[in-house]
């Protein structure tokens, strides 16, 4: 019975190779010559699946994720054929749920780290929650794109909203609706969002972007706290401070101080004002 299962396992994949090969073949694998790029629709691809619908998708899932982690490598800024690959994944197979959400911040993220496409992320969403209708976590994800990208803070209460209806929803998510139509776009609201996606994801790239973003506010904060020291210390001492070492020679700090990343800030001398030393690798965009 195991021999025979392995015999019929291996011919499952050789037909899927060959189905691929196939479409390939017929249809032309998609390429990337300067600005000429071509790929098949999901609906063409879809046809000439002979069913195997969901083995493709993750191919084509696949295919994504390496087509978008490649782009990164090269730090190349455009992302032309990442919507279509996503479109076709999740074509084949409508309830794939990480293609939807992590496809989504693949769209959504600016360039160059993403495609900076967070209209087209929401509507990968929204096709994700038409065939999923019981995953609140695309509802979510729909109000964080709203909230971070497009900054429409109502459309992203009424996704908060909207999500925390399915009874498996977190528990936060109809008071931080409320809270978020009061605050709009405060640097707590964008916290707490933050932290949300890095202790909930399961996916490390989602973590570790999470983390840039929480380190970035984290910057944002102890750049503000630094220039409102240097407009109270100045009127002290009468003159104007051109260097944050100054600050630690008047005793403020032992050493200039770092953003999260161990990069010193700097201290602007002709327009007085605290930012990241252009070697910091803290996000920005």
């Amino acid at each position: 019975m195991n021999h025979l299962f392995k015999i019929c396992l291996l011919a499952v994949c050789l037909g899927i190779y060959w189905i691929q090969s196939a479409i390939d073949q017929k249809i032309g694998l998609f390429c990337s010559t300067e600005e000429v790029l071509y790929l098949p629709s999901a609906n063409v691809i879809k046809k000439l699946s002979l069913g195997h619908n969901g083995l493709l998708a993750d191919i084509y899932w696949m295919r994504a994720v390496q087509y978008y982690g490649g782009k990164r490598l090269k730090n190349e800024r455009h992302f032309d054929l990442l919507e279509q690959l996503i479109e076709i994944a999740t074509t084949l197979d409508p309830k794939l749920l990480h293609a939807y959400r992590f496809g989504s911040v693949f769209l959504a993220e600016n360039e160059p780290i993403g495609a900076n496409q967070p209209e087209e992320a929401i509507a990968l969403l929204r096709k994700g929650i038409e065939h999923n209708p019981e995953e609140w976590q695309l509802h979510r994800d729909v109000g964080f794109i709203y909230y971070w990208f497009l900054n429409d803070y109502k459309k992203a209460a009424e996704a908060f909203l909207e999500g925390s209806k399915n009874p498996r929803a977190a528990i936060w998510m109809k008071t931080f609706a409320a809270e978020l139509l009061a605050k709009g776009g405060s640097r707590q609201t964008a916290r707490f969002l933050w932290q949300e996606v890095y202790q909930t994801s399961e996916n490390q790239q989602m973590k570790d972007n999470a983390r840039e973003h929480l380190m970035r506010l984290t910057a944002e904060e102890q750049i503000e706290t630094l220039q409102v020291l240097i407009e109270k210390v100045q009127p002290r001492i009468g003159r104007k401070i051109s260097s944050l070492d100054e600050l630690v020679g008047l005793g403020f700090f032992k050493k200039r101080p770092v953003d999260p990343k161990g990069f010193a800030y700097i201290l602007n001398s002709t327009t007085g004002k605290v930012g990241l030393s252009p070697a910091s690798t803290i996000r920005r965009y």
